[in-house]
């Protein structure tokens, strides 16, 4: 890991001083283990967004195939040139998965390299993984990669922690597993220690080893058969830290659960655990009186049978916050708020989740008006604000076949009187497009007495070709501004059966939000905007 003050400079965050011998980033990879199953398929689709953001003409981009053994299959290269939508489908390799007589049993791993003659500044791009089936899907954005160089590496492995941020389940019919591409370095004896926290913040700790790793092999590791979880758990969620050996890759975990009974999958990615780093780095003092400690907004769905919850780990440098609660409707209105809602200190241990409906209702908010909840942290010693401050998004149905809800990993955002420097935001996000896919906009800042309105120029790309749809929006403070294709005969069509993404450029540094396909079955597939 290393100190967010790093990602910053790395990642010319606005204000921040560039690093003078700052080496430019020419090759940006991901690699994602995939499946090709009776069960599911895979697919990563993403935008040319380095034509918009960068101003770059045009990327080259090699795509590699390999077996979970890790031996290379199939290797091709596309010049990227438009900033449309893509899709690179499991369903392309259908003959040389019949040639290995894998047709239908297929793991293994998809490795995308994107190269540049111009700087593209972050070295993970912005692809989304798609596991899918006829009644399910489910998302993640870059997990793991393979470094660019031995630099790369060591900028990376500043700290060395677990990783952790994540839900799991014991109870029956549920799978919780941890899967990774190995990189080009074999290991002979990888080893993982681990340590669990239940809903009643008790700990369970203990090693299992696994066997060799040769380079670029994928492993799914399904935790139950390591670990008696459905004692230790009973029938809540829980979480887990996960350590390990491994070297010579980017360690972001794709992570998740398999509901087995109804063949839904719900996917997130693991985050550092940094509850052992106290360092002066770990921290972001209090520094601009006129903004909150750290603060965000969610998008809430509370009716129709679905429910939001937020779900906080504890995996924060050591200090003690309390969570505060506003709650607004699409337009921008305060509904109420619940001040000091909870309490939280590091050496408790406690991992919580909280129904947003059962915390509105308490405040005497009608469900059906809340539409955006706004998280405020506050911590009474304004030195001890930590960098790293992770939560989970769990939107989901009761009462559905699909027992699973989404969990997204998002953070929010510190009091950073830079941002302030910023003239506005660019952001991007798919339509996953395979349930009821929706694009929800929020604009919230961790300033007192914010007030200021998003216009945001909308720009629609689709696989097909590459034609656009523009329009434009104006997203209210604290309020939401929702894009569903079901609402949308233009967009519907303009899609048709493919995956579409969508580009907005905003007069405001703090435009965010996420992206949702929901099915009947209950699955939701989720995750935040780049």
């Amino acid at each position: 890991m290393r100190s967010y003050q790093s990602h910053l400079q790395a990642t010319q965050s606005a204000g921040e001083a560039l690093v003078a011998n700052r080496k430019p980033v020419l090759r940006s990879s991901a690699i994602f283990p995939v499946l090709h199953t009776a069960s599911y398929s895979s697919k990563v689709i993403f935008m040319g967004y380095w034509l918009l953001k960068r101003n770059i003409r045009e990327v080259g981009l090699l795509y590699t195939l390999r077996n979970a053994a890790g031996t290379l299959l199939s290797r091709k290269y596309i010049l990227l040139d438009s900033a449309k939508a893509w899709s690179i489908q499991m369903s392309e390799y259908d003959e040389l998965l019949q040639e290995l007589g894998e047709p239908d049993n297929f793991i293994g791993s998809l490795e995308l390299e994107v190269f540049s003659t111009q700087d593209l500044v972050f070295p993970y791009p912005a692809f989304v993984l798609v596991y899918y089936n006829d009644t399910s899907s489910s998302v993640v954005h870059t997990v793991g990669r393979v470094y660019n160089d031995i630099e790369d590496l060591q900028q990376n492995n500043e700290y060395q922690v677990s990783e952790s941020g994540f839900d799991i389940y014991g109870r029956d019919g549920l799978l919780p597993f941890l899967s990774f591409t190995n990189g080009p370095l074999a290991n002979e004896n990888p080893l993982v220690t681990y340590e669990l926290v239940n809903s009643q913040h008790q700990t369970l700790r203990g090693t299992f080893a696994l066997t060799a790793l040769k380079p670029y092999e994928t492993v799914f590791i399904y935790l139950k058969e390591h670990i008696d979880l459905k004692p230790f758990l009973g029938d809540e969620p829980g979480m887990i830290r996960f350590g390990h050996n491994f070297s010579g890759f980017f360690p972001r975990f794709l992570v998740g659960n398999i509901d087995e009974p109804v063949r839904s999958i719900s996917i997130t990615h693991s985050y550092y655990d940094s509850s052992a780093i106290a360092d002066a780095k770990a921290y972001w003092p209090r520094q601009d009186e006129r903004f909150m400690d750290s603060s965000t907004s969610i998008p809430l769905y509370l009716t129709d049978g679905q429910f939001t919850k937020l779900v906080v780990y504890p995996i924060f440098s050591p200090s003690d916050f309390t969570l505060s609660f506003r709650f607004y409707d699409a337009d921008g209105l305060f509904l109420g708020e619940v001040i000091n809602a909870r309490t939280f200190q590091s050496a408790s241990q406690e991992y919580v989740q909280i129904d947003l409906g059962e915390l509105a209702q308490q405040a005497d908010i009608a469900v059906d008006d809340a539409k955006t909840a706004q998280l405020i942290a506050h911590w009474d010693d304004s030195t001890r604000i930590p960098t790293r401050l992770k939560f989970g998004l769990n939107v989901g149905y009761q009462n559905r076949p699909s027992a699973l809800p989404s969990n997204i990993c998002f953070a929010p955002q510190v009091g950073n009187a830079k941002m302030l420097s910023k003239p506005g935001t660019f952001r991007w996000a798919p339509f996953v497009n395979v349930g009821d896919s929706e694009i929800a906009l929020t604009n919230s800042a961790p300033l007192h007495g914010y007030d200021r309105s998003a216009n945001v120029a909308l720009s629609f790309y689709r696989e097909a070709d590459s034609s656009v749809l523009e329009r434009n929006c104006v997203v209210p403070a604290n309020g939401l501004f929702t894009i569903r294709i079901s609402d949308d005969d233009e967009l519907r069509q303009f899609f048709g059966d493919a995956s579409g993404w969508i580009a907005a450029r905003a007069d405001n540094p703090f435009l965010n939000g996420y992206y949702f396909d929901f099915h009947p079955s209950g699955a939701v597939a989720a995750d935040h905007l780049f």
